[in-house]
This record gives C-alpha cells, structure tokens and sequence, in this order.
C-alpha cells in the first residue's frame, strides 16, 4: 500500500525519461511546494494560484528542454484574462514567476478553477531562449484555450516543430496547494506507429495528473504508466522558487534611468523603494544612496540628457 504521507511530501523535481530507447521523451514534474510558495508570496487567489501551478510546470519543462547550460527560458502569457500578463523565468532547475493581477478571483466551475477566465486566449505565448551568447531564440504562438495544457502543447507543436502531448494540473482550495505537476509527452521523428497507438491508449491516465501526483511518486507513476515501452528514466532534478533579484541590481536598473531622473528622484527627498516583481522583496535607497549614484554616472552620460 503507498504511503500517502510520503508520496504527498515528495519533493519538486523534474524526471527525464526515454521510452523505447527514444522514439518518444518525457518530462514529469512535481511543482507543489513551488506553487505554494508563490501564491503566498504574491497573496494569490485559488484562481490564481491554480493558474500558476500549471504555469510553472510548463515553463519547467521549457526549461529542462534547453540544452545549453548556464542559459535562461523566458516564458511570457499574455492571453486578455482577468490575471493579466503571467512571466516565468527557468534557469536550471530554479524557476521565478509573476502574475500581473495575482488577487483576481473567478467562480470555480464544475469542480475546477476557472484558469482559462484567468489566463485567457485573446493572446499569444512568448518563448525567450537566452544562450548568454548571441541574439536569444525567440519563440511566439497564439494561445489556443488559456488551459496551459494546449497552449504549451501548442507552443511545442507550431513553434519547437515537436509534436507534443501536454497535461497540466494543480489541485488547490481555500489558499492550500495540495498537488502540482504536469506531464510533456514528445514523438521523436523516428516514433513508430506502434508507440504512437501505445501513447494514445494512455491518455485517460494523464487527464488528473495533479490527482495522480498527489497519491503517488513521479517515479512510481512512470513505471506503472508506460509499462511495456521500455521505460528508462534519465534524470530526476530538484526543482525550486528561486528569484535571483538583489539590492546591487536593483541600484543598477536606477542608474539605469539616467542622471535627470535620478536628480528628479532625489529632489523629492525620500526614500526610494524597489519591489522586485517576483518575490516581493523591496529595497530601499535613502537619498544619500541616490546622491552616490549620480556621482557613479560618467559626466558624458549626463551631457546627453
């Protein structure tokens, strides 16, 4: 009998696998502790946190897509909803997320929080692909439904060229996550008409995935799931909430704004606040702080402005 204690409790974490020595791939991944993190941080709603959960998951796996190490994944939502613009950043396994109206609400319909009235689909899915070395990879499709699923789905089909399956869910009420987690699904090239058939046959399993992940582990998943296709599991990699914001980058995006700006700033004799938009954090710079950065900007930055 699973221990359901255990099982709930398992970290987040990401599990590469091969099936049939690769005529397929997939990505499963556990986001709970990760979604609950976030809809504190940003004192999200259920529609919210909900919306998030399957966001995050996406844009992890995105992330575990990315072949060069050191890169980032920018995944941008922009779909009209009630939530406004959504922003996740993966960089390895740390992921940081923004929602633009993270305290709207929507009715749960059916049993279900209404994620596509939140996200919307009025609108397209943004991929940024940054190598840290020449122009970034940038990836658009429209948005097919505002569920995730089929827009992530879609994304990876029309844009990547990979003919992709895609579950996400997150099962969460009265502020508490209880499960997070999604499933990507990828026919290679040389995929056989036998998996393909093999593959469909399973899809009744992936439709509760955030249920699934609550009951049980990824890896115990994996192995009742794609019994009989040759299962190989690749990796299993930590995934966390991490922003990497700080209070030296936050001075440089002042700077950033110029001299004339900086002298407006300082004019009115208070404290300058920073928030950083995914953890909240706020940083603050007397106006002492901001005379030092003046002196930091080269004079002929300043006879520009």
């Amino acid at each position: 009998m699973t221990d359901q204690r255990l099982t709930i409790d398992e970290a987040d974490g990401m599990l590469h696998m091969l099936l049939m020595g690769g005529e397929a791939r997939v990505w499963m991944c556990r986001t709970t502790a990760m979604t609950q993190q976030a809809a504190e941080t940003h004192l999200a709603s259920d529609t919210a946190a909900a919306a998030m959960g399957r966001f995050l998951s996406g844009a992890a796996v995105l992330g575990a897509t990315e072949p060069e190490e050191g890169s980032s994944v920018t995944v941008t939502v922009a779909g009209g909803g009630a939530g406004g613009k959504m922003i996740a950043v993966v960089r390895g396994g740390n992921l940081k997320v923004a929602v633009e109206h993270p305290q709207a609400a929507l009715p749960v319909l059916q049993g279900r929080q209404d994620v596509a009235g939140f996200v919307g689909a009025r609108g397209q899915m943004t991929v940024v692909r940054d190598r840290g070395a020449g122009e970034p990879y940038i990836g658009i499709c429209s948005l097919v439904s505002g569920e995730l699923g089929d827009d992530f789905a879609q994304y990876f089909t029309v844009s990547e060229q990979v003919p992709s399956l895609v579950a996400l869910g997150c099962l969460n009420q009265d502020g508490v996550v209880l499960s997070a987690g999604g499933i990507v699904i990828q026919a290679m090239p040389e995929c056989s008409k036998h998996m393909l058939s093999q593959l469909e046959l399973r899809l009744p399993f992936f439709a509760g995935i955030s249920r699934e992940l609550y009951d049980r582990g990824m890896e115990e998943l994996a192995v009742r799931w794609f019994d009989g296709l040759d299962m190989a599991i690749v990796s299993h990699t930590p995934l966390f909430l991490r922003c990497d914001c700080s209070r030296e980058k936050m001075r440089g995006a002042l700077i950033a704004l110029g001299p004339a700006e900086l002298r407006d700033i300082l004019s009115g004799g208070e404290d300058t606040v920073m928030t950083c938009y995914f953890c909240r954090s706020a940083h603050v710079f007397t106006p002492h702080d901001i005379r030092g950065m003046l002196a930091d900007v080269p004079e002929e930055r300043d006879e520009m402005h």
